[in-house]
């Protein structure tokens, strides 16, 4: 069965959902298509929650984005009743030169954005639920906290039907095409064609773009929750959303971070925690739910190090996965083949809390041709031929 739309999303999840939802709200034809269910298990989203925050460390032209972002998320709460973000506030934690707190002072000095810095001995007042090494200090965010974000991707995904979308699941991609005039998308049992068209497909992203310059590579990670013998100290309200920046403090790499815990089931059994670093390269179809011993000490580590009153039995650990770009940011930009195609991949691990905003701004790119929102340095042209 064939149909024609304005546009064709490919890929439901985190920025398609969204995408379908600002296509819909603005009076566009839209289809989007996914290979799994939405929301998915097999997904990069996968685990219950999502940081975000505002002093982005990464790079601080991402600040911008976040504004608006937090702004999205705010309204399609509103428009929906569904509560969809936390504010927690974030503490970062880390030695006084390295990537972490180095970077919120940047972001923040450059944006005007609020937070505190915590001196050693503050650290271990304020929050006695670490134990760190000496030198090591911190910094605290009040705007950040963390997102819901399965139930985010349903959220946008209902409210984009509401609005007119069609959503087609369970349904592969096999191929798309371009011509003068339109789209043409093939799938595992139907022709759909389209004006433009938006690929987003996570994991699966890079083989639908066949851009031979832009090399992605997807990582199986992990997340677990753990059972602290006295949670009193770890729930929402007492405790923060977390970061640690362990560089310095032996042959440690990569970022810990964590979560608050709370009674509500939707965010996991326990206190959820995770270790933000580039896993095993894998083929997306080959990273299942299934766990492994490794997994487990990947999860205990941190708890030895840094949370030792948290040290209880794992309660879940699930998978999730990372489609990682060279350089570690997105890639947000119209297909180099055709200017009726529009993408974004490679979010690397740190991209759930842009998806509100990455969805507007698929949007513009498919109906405007252009958006307003800065991303001329997530564009496709950084990287060398």
């Amino acid at each position: 069965m064939s149909s024609h739309h304005d546009v064709i999303v490919v890929g439901i999840g985190s920025m398609g959902a969204a995408a379908c939802l600002h296509l819909a709200k603005r009076g566009a034809s839209v289809l989007g298509i996914d290979s799994q269910p939405v929301p998915n298990t097999n997904s990069s989203y996968n685990g219950n929650t999502r940081v975000i925050r505002l002093t982005y460390q990464e790079h601080p032209d991402y600040v911008p984005l976040l504004k608006e972002a937090y702004r999205l998320w705010d309204e399609i709460e509103q428009e929906t009743g569904t509560r969809l973000l936390h504010k927690t506030g974030v503490l970062y934690m880390g030695f006084p030169d390295g990537g972490a707190i180095s970077g919120v002072k940047l972001a923040s000095e450059k944006h005007d954005l609020r937070y505190s810095t915590l001196t050693h001995t503050e650290l271990a007042q304020q929050f006695p639920q670490f134990i760190l090494p000496e030198k090591m200090v911190g910094a605290l965010e009040p705007e950040g906290g963390y997102l819901l974000s399965e139930r985010a991707v349903e959220t946008y995904a209902r409210a984009a039907q509401r609005h007119g979308a069609t959503l087609l699941t369970n349904e592969p991609v096999l191929d798309w095409s371009h011509e003068t005039h339109g789209i043409t998308v093939q799938t595992a049992s139907s022709t759909h064609t389209s004006a433009q068209l938006i690929i987003c497909a996570g994991a699966w992203t890079g083989p639908l773009l066949r851009l031979p310059k832009l090399e992605l590579t997807v990582t199986r990670q992990v997340l677990g929750w753990v059972r602290p013998p006295d949670a009193t100290p770890f729930q929402r309200g007492e405790f923060p959303v977390w970061n640690i920046d362990p560089k310095g403090d032996g042959d440690l790499t990569g970022i810990y971070y964590g979560f608050p815990m709370s009674d509500n089931p939707g965010e996991g059994s326990g206190l959820k925690l995770a270790w933000h670093h580039p896993g095993q390269p894998m083929p997306p179809d080959a990273i299942t739910a299934e766990t492994f011993p490794a997994d487990e000490e990947e999860i205990r580590l941190p708890l030895r190090r840094y949370l030792p009153g948290a040290f209880g039995p794992i309660e879940a650990i699930k998978v999730c996965k990372y489609t990682n770009s060279t350089d570690s940011h997105f890639v947000i930009d119209r297909h180099p083949e055709s200017d009726r195609v529009h993408f974004a991949c490679g979010f690397s691990g740190h991209g759930f809390k842009f998806s509100s905003v990455t969805g507007r701004i698929l949007s513009d790119l498919a109906l405007d041709g252009k958006t307003t929102h800065p991303i001329n340095f997530l564009r496709l042209s950084r990287f060398k031929k």
